[in-house]
C-alpha cells in the first residue's frame, strides 16, 4: 500500500494554480486555441503518439503529428471488482495474451479498461499498489498489440457495497437490491436508508442517499476521489499509450437533482484540477507531461453537467449510447433520435464525442448483425472521435448476469455453474470494421461498409502526410488503394486485417476496396 495523502500534499498545493495553468501546459500542441497540431509526417510508423483533444470549430482527438484520431475498440472489465452473487461464481474473467491479441485482430486501436475506486483505495488514503501495478501491466500489453487505453473510472449503482441481504425481505413493490461495483466501503454512506429498489438499481434509497453525500462532499469523500484521479495521473502522466482518463462511469443521482448536477461539476472541475496539477508536477521535476485527453460523462439517467464546468481545452464529451437496445427498443427511429441529441450537446460543450459504451444484447444473430450495422452507419455519419462497445468477456458471476436472478435460487445457481467458462466473451455482431485510424488534417468523411470490407474516407491537410486505416478482411490479397490527393502506399497483413497507409496532400480521397 501506498499513502495517498503523502502523495497528494504538493499537488493539492498547487490545484488552484493549475486550473490557471492548464492552457499554458497544452499550449505545445495549439489546442487553447481550438487548433490542431501542425502537420507532421511519421511515415508507416506504427508507434502510438501522443493525444490530444480540440475544441472549438475543428474539435476532435489529434496526434503529435497533427493527424485525427479516430479510437474504436471495446470495454475490458478484467480488473473490475464487483459484487459476489455466490462464491461459485467468478465476476471477471482472466486478462491474458490472447484478448489482446484477438481485440487486436479485430482492429480495434483502443480498449477502455474498467476499474473501480474500490480496488484503487480500499482504505482511505491508502493506494493498493499492487492494483496499480495490474492496471499498469494491462497498459503494457495493449500498447505493445497498437492499442490505447482509456482508463475508466467505473461504477454501478454506486457500490458493491450497497445491496439487500438475501435473508431480507423486501416490502410490497420493491425488490432485493443486487450488488454492482464503485466505490469503497469507507466511502459508501447511505445513512440508513433501505437498500430495496421500487425499480432499477438506480432507484435505491440507499444508493440514492450514497450519491447525494458525494455530491454534497459529505467527509470530503467528493475531494477523495478528485485527488485519487491525481495520483493516477502522475503514474501514467509520460504514458503516450493511455488515451486519457474517463472520470466517471455513468453517474448516479441523489434526492435533489439540483445538489446532483452542482456536485457532479464540482467534482469534475476538480479532478480535472488535480489531473493539471499532477502533470505539471512532473514537467516541474523534468518529466514530458503532456496533458492526457479527460473524458466526462452525463449522468445515468440524462440530466447533463453544466457546459460551462471546465474551460480546459482537453476535453471530450463521453456519453453512452444505447438506443433502441436497453432504451426505446420499441420506439422506431429512437436511435438516430438519441443520436441526434447526443451530437447537439456535443456542439454545446464545444467538444468532440466519444461513445463509451454501446451494443446490443439481443440473442438471435440476424437482429443484432442489423441493428450494429445500423448503428454503425450511423456512427460513421458523424464518426466524433470513435467508441468502445460494451463488452468484451461477462463472467457468469458479473451482476449483469445476476441482475434479476438476485436473491439466486439454487436452480440458477445450478445452471450458472454448468455454463461458467473462462473465456465467456460477448456475442456482439459487426465489432470489426474498416475505419480510418488517424487522418492528416481534418477528417470530413466516413463511408464504410458496417461490418468490414470497403471504406472510403475525406480529408483536408495543409502539408503532405501519411494517412492510417484499418481494412477488415480475411483476404490474402491486400485491398486495391485508389483516390484523389493521395501518393504511395502500403499495405501490411497481420491476423484479421491490413493495416494500410496511404501518403496524401491537400484535399484527399481515399478509397480501400
Amino acid at each position: 500500500m501506498g499513502n495517498l495523502r503523502g502523495l497528494m500534499q504538493t499537488r493539492l498545493a498547487v490545484a488552484a494554480l493549475a486550473v490557471l495553468s492548464s492552457i499554458a501546459l497544452l499550449s505545445t500542441a495549439c489546442v487553447a486555441s481550438g487548433a490542431p497540431p501542425a502537420v507532421g509526417n511519421p511515415g508507416d510508423s506504427s508507434e502510438l503518439l501522443w493525444l490530444k483533444a480540440v475544441r472549438g470549430q475543428q474539435a476532435g482527438i489529434y496526434d503529435s503529428a497533427g493527424r485525427q484520431v479516430l479510437l474504436r475498440g471495446t470495454n475490458f472489465n478484467h480488473l473490475g471488482d464487483y459484487f459476489s452473487t455466490d462464491p461459485s461464481l467468478p465476476t471477471v474473467a482472466t486478462l491474458d495474451e490472447t484478448d489482446w491479441a484477438d481485440a487486436a485482430a479485430q482492429g480495434m486501436n483502443v480498449v477502455r479498461l474498467v476499474t473501480n475506486w474500490s480496488a484503487w483505495e480500499p482504505v482511505r488514503d491508502q493506494i493498493d499498489l499492487s492494483y496499480l501495478a495490474r492496471v499498469r501491466a494491462a497498459v503494457t500489453a495493449a500498447n505493445a498489440h497498437g492499442i490505447y487505453v482509456v482508463i475508466d473510472m467505473h461504477q454501478d449503482a454506486w457500490s458493491k457495497f450497497v445491496f439487500t441481504p438475501a435473508e431480507e425481505i423486501c416490502p410490497a413493490g420493491t425488490s432485493h437490491q443486487i450488488g454492482w461495483d464503485g466505490a469503497p466501503s469507507w466511502a459508501t454512506m447511505t445513512d440508513g436508508y433501505p437498500t430495496c429498489t421500487p425499480g432499477g438499481r438506480e432507484n435505491s434509497p440507499a444508493v440514492r442517499a450514497a450519491w447525494e453525500n458525494f455530491y454534497k462532499n459529505a467527509g470530503g469523500v467528493r475531494d477523495e476521489l478528485a485527488q485519487l484521479w491525481g495520483f493516477i495521473a502522475t503514474e501514467f502522466a509520460e504514458d503516450a499509450g493511455v488515451a486519457g482518463f474517463d472520470l466517471l462511469n455513468e453517474p448516479g443521482y441523489g434526492f435533489d437533482q439540483s445538489i446532483t448536477l452542482v456536485g457532479l461539476a464540482q467534482f469534475y472541475a476538480a479532478a480535472i484540477a488535480e489531473i493539471r496539477a499532477a502533470e505539471l508536477e512532473v514537467n516541474s521535476a523534468g518529466g514530458s507531461a503532456l496533458g492526457h485527453v479527460v473524458f466526462f460523462e452525463p449522468t445515468v439517467n440524462g440530466p447533463f453537467v453544466a457546459t460551462e464546468f471546465s474551460a480546459d481545452p482537453n476535453l471530450v464529451f463521453a456519453p453512452h449510447n444505447y438506443g433502441e437496445s436497453i432504451i426505446g427498443g420499441g420506439i422506431p427511429g429512437f436511435l438516430e433520435l438519441i443520436t441526434g441529441a447526443l451530437q447537439t450537446l456535443t456542439k454545446a460543450y464545444g467538444t468532440t464525442s466519444w461513445i463509451g459504451e454501446y451494443g446490443t444484447f439481443n440473442n438471435d444473430q440476424a437482429t443484432g448483425t442489423a441493428y450494429m450495422s445500423r448503428f454503425n452507419r450511423l456512427d460513421d455519419r458523424n464518426p466524433g472521435a470513435g467508441g468502445t462497445w460494451w463488452q468484451w468477456e461477462q463472467q457468469c458471476g458479473d451482476p449483469h448476469n445476476a441482475n434479476g436472478a438476485y436473491p439466486p435460487s439454487a436452480e440458477w445457481l445450478a445452471s450458472q455453474q454448468q455454463t461458467c467458462t473462462e473465456a465467456p466473451r460477448m456475442n456482439t455482431p459487426c465489432t470489426a470494421r474498416s475505419y480510418p485510424r488517424a487522418m492528416p488534417g481534418r477528417l470530413t468523411s466516413v463511408v464504410a461498409e458496417p461490418c468490414g470490407g470497403a471504406v472510403t474516407v475525406t480529408g483536408r491537410t495543409s502539408a503532405p502526410s501519411t494517412a492510417v486505416l484499418w481494412f477488415q478482411s480475411d483476404s490474402a490479397v491486400a485491398p486495391t488503394v485508389t483516390g484523389t490527393g493521395i501518393g504511395g502506399s502500403n499495405a501490411v497483413q497481420s491476423r484479421g486485417g491490413w493495416r494500410v497507409t496511404v501518403e496524401v496532400s491537400g484535399d484527399y480521397k481515399i478509397n480501400l476496396a
